[in-house]
């Protein structure tokens, strides 16, 4: 998966702010870091994931929160790679949407905190 998104035009491999696993940025700005455990956190728009929150919950592979533009994508069965590409294009669309950058939540939060409420 990472091979591939290095070859998309304007996405550029990273360290990632939180320092754990690896970041990809467009423009700039960070939209995805993957990280170890089989999970990534993904920066789309807070509209975007106020619109389709229930549809990203019910998928069964993402975590979405109140007021947050990252998301988290379980990256542990055989179609969560290409939600994370499909996910990951909406991401850079939404780039252009300047409203404050949050860092991802693996640094805002403990992974284990984050996960085991939805994943449990």
């Amino acid at each position: 998966m990472a091979a591939q998104l290095t070859t998309w035009p304007g996405l550029e491999a990273s360290r990632p702010s939180c320092g754990a696993g690896r970041g990809f940025s467009f423009r700039g700005d960070q939209i995805l870091h993957l990280h170890t455990g089989g999970e990534a956190d993904l920066r789309l728009s807070r509209e975007f994931v106020e619109r389709l929150d229930k549809v990203l919950a019910e998928s069964g592979q993402v975590v979405t929160r109140p007021d947050d533009a990252w998301v988290t994508v379980r990256l542990d069965t055989d179609t969560a790679g290409a939600l994370l590409i499909s996910l990951t294009s909406l991401a850079i669309r939404a780039i252009d949407d300047t409203t404050h950058l949050q860092p991802c939540t693996w640094e805002r939060t403990g992974r284990r905190t984050r996960l085991r409420a939805r994943w449990a």
